[in-house]
């Protein structure tokens, strides 16, 4: 008999309420993160900072479960995902969500996958190095590819711009060009220090096809 489709128990009621808490959590940790000169030589060592900033958000919150987990890798489900290429890819952050009522055990474990990259249009050590064009080839791309598969199983993935060089918009434009017609345009439209807007991407060959990217951008500047 298949298990009644019931809420998940409250506070985190169903997946959505789930996913705007961590959006929230990010960005109160994104304010708080002082982010150093030295620091956007590599993006690693941003996020690397942001992880302790974040187990504090959650703690301040009481957050008991789905804590941001720093580069945890993509675990099987069944017996079959051994055998994927896309096992074992470390997204930089995960959240998880176990839903008890799910009636199939790929609904069972849900992970919220969080992907961070410097974005701007120079690095004093490698100016050549196009950090747009890494933002959604190695960023957005990873959610629907069949080598990493983030967001697989669910309908929202969230994507971290640390904006170390340029301007907001600027850097959105540049970005907008470089989206295939599948994904919908960014809109940031203010000077915060902290912003994020959501978007559109119907993606081709990594389920649900309906997909909602959660962009959240920091001024590092």
């Amino acid at each position: 008999m298949a298990r009644k489709n019931k809420a998940f128990p409250w506070p985190e009621n169903n997946w959505i309420t789930f996913v705007n808490v961590r959006i929230e959590v990010f960005c109160k940790a994104l304010e708080d993160l002082v982010v150093t000169e030295k620091m956007k030589e590599k993006e690693d060592d941003i996020s690397n900072v942001l992880d302790p900033i974040l187990t504090n958000v959650c703690f301040m919150q009481k957050i008991e479960t789905g804590t941001p987990e720093r580069e945890k890798p993509k675990s099987a489900i069944t017996k079959d995902d051994l055998l994927l290429e896309s096992i074992n890819k470390r997204p930089d952050f995960t959240c998880t969500l176990h839903d008890t009522y799910a009636e199939s055990v790929e609904l069972y474990k849900l992970d919220l996958h969080i992907e961070c990259k410097c974005i701007g249009f120079n690095r004093k050590s490698s100016p050549s190095w196009d950090l747009n064009n890494n933002y959604v080839k190695n960023g957005i791309n990873r959610f629907d590819t069949l080598s990493h598969e983030y967001g697989k199983n669910v309908k929202d993935g969230i994507m971290i711009g640390y904006i170390i060089s340029s301007n907001k918009l600027d850097i959105q434009k540049n970005i907008n060009a470089k989206l295939s017609n599948k994904m919908e345009k960014l809109n940031f439209t203010s000077r915060n220090k902290v912003e994020k807007v959501t978007t559109k991407f119907i993606r081709e060959v990594v389920e649900p096809t309906n997909f909602t990217m959660h962009h959240i951008w920091a001024d590092y500047t």
